[in-house]
C-alpha cells in the first residue's frame, strides 16, 4: 500500500499542476516539441539512409544526338563532356536525347520533346542539323538553342565555334571547355 501512495503522489501533483496552471503546461509543451524537433534536426536524426536532392529547379541542357559522321560524332562526344563539366556544379541538369534523323520533318517531333521536358537550352551538333534547329526555332519562338559547328542568323539560335581537327584531344577539351562556359553563362 505504501508504494502505491509514494507514487501516486507525484502523479497526483503534476495532475494538480496540469489543471492549475494550463498556459504554463501548454507553453512547455510547445518548447519542448520545439527543443525535440531541433534537435533531430541538427543531429540529422541519426540516419544514414543518403538524402535525395530536389533538382527539379536546375537548370536543364539538352543535346539532341543524330546520325552523324565521325566529324559530327567527335563533336557532339566534345559537347556532351561540357555539358556534363557544367553539370558538376549542381546547377545544372544535363541530358541527352537521341535524334535518329536530321530531316528537318521528321526531326521536329524530337526537338518537341525535347521542349516538352523543359529543356532551357536545347544544343544540336554539326552543319547537318542546322535546318532542323531552325525549323524547331521557327515552332518554339521561346526557345533557347545553340549549335556546336555551324551558325544560324535565327533568334535565339546561338553558335559555338567547332576546333578545325576535333580528333585531337586538345581540340576536343577545348570546345568542352566552350560548352561548359556557355552553359554556366546561362544559369
Amino acid at each position: 500500500m505504501r508504494l502505491t501512495t509514494i507514487t501516486a503522489r507525484p502523479v497526483h501533483r503534476l495532475t494538480g499542476l496540469v489543471r492549475g496552471h494550463p498556459v504554463v503546461t501548454a507553453v512547455s509543451a510547445a518548447v519542448l516539441v520545439v527543443v525535440l524537433s531541433l534537435t533531430a534536426l541538427l543531429t540529422g536524426g541519426g540516419s544514414t539512409q543518403p538524402r535525395a536532392a530536389n533538382v527539379s529547379r536546375n537548370f536543364r541542357a539538352c543535346l539532341l544526338v543524330s546520325p552523324a559522321g565521325a566529324t559530327d560524332a567527335r563533336l557532339s562526344q566534345a559537347s556532351w563532356q561540357g555539358m556534363q563539366d557544367a553539370a558538376r556544379s549542381g546547377r545544372v541538369n544535363a541530358q541527352r536525347f537521341p535524334a535518329p534523323t536530321i530531316d528537318v520533318k521528321a526531326a521536329l517531333p524530337y526537338f518537341n520533346g525535347a521542349v516538352q521536358h523543359h529543356c532551357e537550352l536545347i544544343v544540336t551538333v554539326g552543319t547537318g542539323m542546322k535546318p532542323a534547329t531552325e525549323a524547331a526555332a521557327r515552332a518554339n519562338p521561346h526557345q533557347e538553342f545553340v549549335i556546336i559547328g555551324a551558325t544560324s542568323t535565327r533568334p535565339r539560335i546561338s553558335a559555338i565555334t567547332a576546333p578545325d581537327d576535333p580528333a585531337k584531344a586538345q581540340a576536343g577539351k577545348k570546345l568542352a571547355d566552350k560548352v561548359s562556359a556557355f552553359i554556366a553563362a546561362r544559369h
